[in-house]
């Protein structure tokens, strides 16, 4: 099954579970006087917690491997309840000259966008910046390799 299909059954599935899980069985039973005005209501509800992922490469590439998958499916299914924007942040090591960095963050950043757009999160929600090796996870010195470096992290934002 490819990953497109299998994004789709994860979205009908995800969306039949919201829909359950929505229905109030005592809506019958509510009376005129249960019912809260709109603004009280608006106070209630709580703004959810943004949820921070990271997607990591291997050395040199832009594209997502299987890890990044399993991330991108966490990230559909959490968007089931909507969402405000999705903020992408590249980012690699600091093996490789600092403009061909650069070049490559901004790649994995465009790469994990079209993947996101493909499963259905909005593009228009997207927000992408990319750093190259300025911003490290893991401090190291100039040259070296190192897998915690090489990533997008992604921001969903509520």
């Amino acid at each position: 099954m490819n990953i497109l299909n299998r994004f789709a059954v994860l979205g009908l599935t995800g969306a039949l579970v919201a829909a359950c899980a929505s229905m109030d069985s005592d809506t019958a039973t509510t009376t005129k006087a249960d019912a809260k005005p709109a603004a009280a209501k608006a106070a209630e509800k709580k703004t959810k917690p943004d949820q921070k992922y990271v997607i990591y490469f291997d050395f040199g590439k832009a594209t997502m491997n299987e890890e990044g998958t399993t991330v991108a499916y966490k990230l559909m299914a959490d968007t089931m309840s909507g969402y405000k924007a999705v903020l992408l942040t590249g980012h690699t090591d600091t093996a490789g000259d600092k403009n061909h960095n650069r070049k490559l963050s901004e790649k994995r950043v465009e790469n994990v966008k079209q993947v996101f757009s493909e499963i259905g999160i909005d593009p228009n929600k997207i927000i992408t910046q990319f750093f190259g090796e300025d911003e490290p996870a893991e401090k190291t010195a100039d040259g070296v390799k190192n897998d915690k470096n090489r990533r997008v992290e992604v921001v969903l934002k509520f």
